[in-house]
């Protein structure tokens, strides 16, 4: 599968300590998108989704995985293929450009079935406009679906409140921002990715 990055250990990306997964490649190009580099299906590298799954499972200390991106359901079958193999202990968390409603429709063998393996679905696309500074999703006009009775008890300290985490991890190549930031957040690095 072809993937732009992930991140070992994440607080910033749903309940608890979580692995975190971006995709690579998005139909939807939305404006001020909070990772652009993501959205070409040639940016990223190819990963075997089973030695994925091992890396994920060998990460100590994680509660759940988080599948960004990019767009997740662009890769259904390879994510199914991932989630073969990662640990059934793991709650799952995805967000997707696509609405909920959009998914059943297309009442897909693979979209049905990842469909089913998600514990929280964060549905719709980006709308620079309606960034109204909630907790864990981009815009108001997204809805944030309990799937399963998962995280029912601690849904209400992660979601649907006026907080956002973000997180910053730096290397000798690179600078990752991991989780939704504020739109004030967001205009400073799309301003530092313009002046680059």
């Amino acid at each position: 599968m072809r993937i732009y990055s992930y991140s070992q250990s994440t607080k910033a990306l749903g309940p608890y300590n979580r692995f975190a997964l971006w995709v690579a490649g998005c139909p939807f190009r939305c404006n001020n998108c909070m990772t652009p580099d993501a959205q070409s299906l040639d940016s990223g590298y190819e990963i075997d989704e089973v030695a994925l799954a091992k890396k994920i499972n060998e990460t100590v200390n994680n509660e759940g995985l988080t599948i960004t991106g990019g767009e997740p359901f662009i890769h259904v079958k390879s994510l199914n293929i991932l989630l073969d193999n990662v640990s059934k202990d793991l709650g799952i968390v995805v967000y997707t450009g696509f609405t909920k409603d959009e998914l059943i429709q297309k009442n897909c063998v693979q979209t049905n079935k990842l469909l089913s393996r998600i514990d929280i679905l964060i549905d719709g696309q980006y709308v620079d406009n309606l960034n109204i500074n909630d907790s864990l999703k981009g815009s108001s006009n997204q809805n944030i679906y309990q799937l399963t009775d998962r995280y029912e008890n601690v849904f209400d300290q992660y979601y649907n409140h006026k907080k956002r985490e973000v997180e910053i991890y730096l290397d000798k190549k690179d600078m990752m921002l991991v989780g939704i930031p504020t739109k004030n957040t967001l205009n400073k690095i799309n301003n530092l990715r313009i002046k680059e």
